[in-house]
């Protein structure tokens, strides 16, 4: 399974309204929306073959509850995926299609051998 697939299905275990990208056109909410980005780590093992992956995700609600009850529902799927190493930056995040949206993101950073990934 691909890297996106893993952080998909974790994610929409949290809520099934789970986006890759870009939410969808007259989206609902609350929703999901994630992004990963990957880098080659050729210099952290003896021969390479490592890749970290940057999952960023932002949780969009009506509610700053739903914003802290996703938040904590997103961590805590994100930590058991193999390979999980820590959480990055996180914050608000702005959704400017509507201002009454709550946003916040968090970033989680995520290392697999290349065939693994």
């Amino acid at each position: 399974m691909s890297i996106k697939q893993t952080v998909f299905t974790a994610l929409s275990a949290v809520l099934s309204n789970t986006w890759a990208v870009e939410l969808p056109t007259d989206p609902t909410f609350p929703a999901i929306v994630f992004e990963v980005d990957t880098t080659p780590e050729q210099q952290w093992v003896q021969g390479g073959g490592y890749d970290q992956h940057t999952i960023s995700v932002i949780m969009l609600a009506r509610t700053l509850d739903e914003i802290s009850s996703l938040n904590l529902a997103v961590n805590a799927a994100m930590e058991v995926i193999p390979g999980y190493l820590l959480d990055g930056d996180r914050g608000d995040a702005a959704y400017e299609d509507d201002a009454s949206i709550y946003g916040y993101f968090s970033n989680h950073v995520i290392r697999l051998q290349k065939s693994l990934g």
